[in-house]
């Protein structure tokens, strides 16, 4: 289904993501576990400096080709992320409002799948969560990283899509060891589009 207006098309986010957030809630940060206390911070600290600096950078990029490409100017911002980012989030933006809406990244996914906004003309998105690694993946980092065999890795997802094509991100490794984390490499894995 095709969205008449950006306003109608954000409102629809919204109201998709607060039924899967009453199905799936955001938990209270005192009830993260220690390892996604340790990614909430990794996270927040990421979301503050993307909307300080990063996205504002790439928004006037994107809206350099707005015209051309009939994309809104002020496009909403969407933040998917996972249960550590959502707590981030919610701390530091409060609620979601109709020019910034923050969601669990496969709940924004089901959206976009009934309601695309294929040519981005509404909105751009910030994709940042953290990914379990499979055993042979985390073997093969451990390796090429000189880790410890016991070493718990996670990798954070980041990336920023301002329209078709128009992306920018990568993977960076965290070590996750006692109370610290330790990044290990930031984008043993990039790309830009």
């Amino acid at each position: 289904m095709k969205m008449k207006s950006k306003a109608d098309w954000a409102r629809g986010l919204q109201e998709h993501l607060s039924i899967r957030q009453k199905e799936d809630p955001i938990p209270a940060r005192e009830s993260l576990t220690p390892m996604q206390e340790q990614q909430c911070r990794i996270l927040g600290g990421h979301l503050i400096r993307w909307l300080q600096q990063w996205g504002p950078a790439l928004i006037q990029e994107r809206n350099f080709f707005a015209d051309v490409k009939k994309w809104d100017k002020e496009p909403v911002v969407v933040v998917l992320t996972d249960v550590p980012g959502l707590v981030a989030a919610r701390e530091i933006l409060g609620p979601p409002n109709d020019s910034l809406i923050y969601g669990k990244h496969q709940h924004v996914r089901e959206y976009l799948t009934t309601t695309p906004d294929a040519e981005f003309t509404f909105h751009c998105e910030l994709a940042s969560y953290f990914e379990e690694l499979d055993e042979a993946k985390a073997s093969s980092l451990r390796k090429k990283f000189n880790l410890d065999d016991h070493t718990r890795l996670a990798s954070h997802f980041d990336c920023s899509i301002m329209g078709p094509l128009f992306a920018r991100g990568g993977r960076h490794l965290w070590s996750f060891q006692e109370e610290s984390p330790s990044l290990v490499e930031e984008g043993y894995e990039s790309w830009v589009s």
